[in-house]
């Protein structure tokens, strides 16, 4: 029984730790750039991380230019964190044209993500 409950306590430790690591990361992106969303997925979405488990985010924003250029830019404001980082930019645009396409992420993103931002719509 007490290995059930320490693993429980290390799990919910896990989780907090998590939580805080995302904030960060949100934090760090608000300061640089200005997303519409910013979408957590792959495995720590899925709540079923490794020990090679990589970040997985998709940054959503309107009228970007150059996504890799900003991808980059991005991943250098998140250096340093305690897990590797990958970060996918794509326009809104480029989201809606290519949401469905075979073969391409969007779509399931979008399905199974988990939303860690989302601009406030102006009322």
């Amino acid at each position: 029984m007490d290995r059930q409950v320490s693993g429980y306590k290390e799990a919910v430790v896990e989780t907090r730790q998590l939580q805080n690591l995302l904030d960060e990361i949100v934090r760090r992106i608000l300061a640089i750039s200005e997303p519409e969303q910013i979408i957590l997925f792959g495995s720590y979405a899925r709540g079923n991380p490794s020990p090679d488990s990589d970040l997985d985010l998709l940054v959503i924003g309107r009228g970007i230019d150059a996504p890799r250029q900003e991808s980059i830019r991005l991943r250098q404001a998140l250096r340093g964190l305690p897990v590797p980082i990958d970060v996918i930019v794509a326009s809104r645009e480029q989201i809606r044209r290519h949401q469905k396409s075979p073969g391409l992420i969007y779509g399931p993103i979008l399905r199974e993500g988990r939303i860690l931002y989302d601009r406030p719509t102006a009322s």
